[in-house]
Order: structure tokens, then sequence, then C-alpha cells
């Protein structure tokens, strides 16, 4: 058991450290979701006076997309880290050692949550500085962060699903196109009850329509919305499934 805690705690060590190189490459995830925020809430704040619309600023309604998007933008980085860890042969020394298999994958999920926390409080503050209000204070930022590195940790294993099934860079990169669906196709920027209705239908099929409506019940309502108890589960489902699928193809590279 102490074995495995070291290997997990070295590992992730070197990971976390891959974050920084090149410092630069932080800069895509901040500037994209910070972007659209910016010209979504500037020309689109009529959109909050339309009959059926919650009684809040668009702004304050989008805040949770911007958050959530600095994080799945960054947490796509994954896969691309292990192809070259493949490719470098770093991965082939890695599993020859005496090193706990599952270590190996637990310190990549560690990287991305810490990722994930540093740049959501950056966002976060950002958010704040702009104006949006979170009703459910200090308890309900650790509730947004929880749903949202869960879901980070679940979303960087599609890319290593696909970096140990393929080992190519290039196919591994192009899944970022996957973001705008699954982003989009949900109640981001605008309530369900103003949606088309084979529209509305999409998003009740898509996980992170839950998780951004989770979010969004914790910045605009407080506690107290089920919308907080779907998201986490949408989350946790996502990361037993994901997480799952990524041992599982991690055991085959093995052979």
């Amino acid at each position: 058991m102490n074995t495995f805690f070291s290997d997990w705690f070295y590992l992730s060590i070197r990971n976390i450290k891959l974050i920084w190189r090149p410092l630069l490459a932080l800069l895509p995830p901040f500037f994209m979701p910070i972007f659209f925020f910016a010209v979504n809430s500037l020309s689109l704040s009529s959109f909050a006076k339309v009959p059926g619309f919650p009684d809040v600023s668009y702004k304050d309604f989008i805040a949770p997309v911007a958050i959530f998007t600095a994080i799945f933008f960054s947490a796509g980085n994954a896969g691309i880290e292990l192809v070259q860890d493949i490719q470098s042969g770093y991965f082939k020394k890695l599993i020859i050692m005496p090193i706990n298999r599952l270590s190996i994958v637990l310190a990549k999920l560690t990287e991305i949550a810490v990722q994930s926390i540093g740049q959501g409080i950056i966002m976060l503050v950002l958010l704040l500085i702009w104006g949006v209000k979170i009703q459910a204070g200090f308890t309900g930022v650790l509730a947004i962060f929880g749903m949202l590195i869960l879901f980070a940790m679940a979303w960087s294993c599609i890319g290593m699903i696909s970096a140990l099934r393929t080992q190519n860079a290039r196919l591994v990169q192009s899944l970022f196109i996957l973001v705008f669906p699954l982003l989009y196709l949900t109640t981001s920027q605008s309530p369900r009850e103003l949606l088309p209705t084979t529209f509305a239908t999409i998003t009740d099929y898509n996980p992170v329509t839950y998780i951004i409506e989770g979010i969004r019940a914790l910045i605009l309502n407080g506690w107290g919305s089920s919308d907080i108890t779907y998201g986490f589960l949408a989350a946790a489902g996502m990361f037993v499934v994901l997480v799952s699928l990524t041992l599982m193809s991690f055991k085959k590279a093995l052979k």
C-alpha cells in the first residue's frame, strides 16, 4: 500500500510540473471562455428581457459556461501528453518498472484535478470582478469545484483512451472539436423553456446539461435545488464510466 501511494505521489508531481511547460500553453483555455463570456454577456443582454427568461441578468445566467469552458478546454491535454509519453518511450519505461499500474492513471487524473482548480480559481475571480455573484456562498464555490473536477477528470479520459488505442497525436488533438457540440447542445445559452422542442429533447440526453444547470443553480439560487444533485450525479456517472474504460484501455495497451 505504501508503494502504491509513493508511486502515485511522485508520478503526480512529475505530471503537475508539465502543466507549466510551456506557460503560454495555458493562455488559450482562458482566452476563449473570457472572449465568449464578454461578447455574449454584452451583445445578448437584452435576451434576459424575453418573456419566460429567469429574473436574472444574462451575464449571471451564462457565468457557469465560462468557468465550465475553461476547465473543459484544459482537460483535453491529458491525451496529448500521454501520446507524447508513448512516442518518447517514457510510457514504455514506466510499464516495465515495478510501478503500480493504477497509480499511473490516477497520477494523470491528479494532474487534471490540480490544473482544473488553478484555472477555475482564476476564472472565478474574473467573473467576480465582472460582477457575478454566487448565491450559495463559499460552500457553493466548493460544490462548483467538486462538480467540475469530477467532470474534468472524466473528460480527460476521452483523450487518454484515444491515446492508448491509437497512439496518434493528430487524432487525439482532433477530439477538441467535441467540445462545441457537447457544450452548445445544452441549456448553456438559453433556458430549456425557450428552446425548440427537438433541441430541448437533445439537451435532456446530454450529461453536460445537468452539470451546467447544477452550477447555475448554485450561482443563481443557492442551495436547495434538485439541479445540484443531478449535476453531481451526471459528473460522477461520467467519471465512473470513463475512468473504467480508461483502465480497460490501459490493460489492453500492456498486452
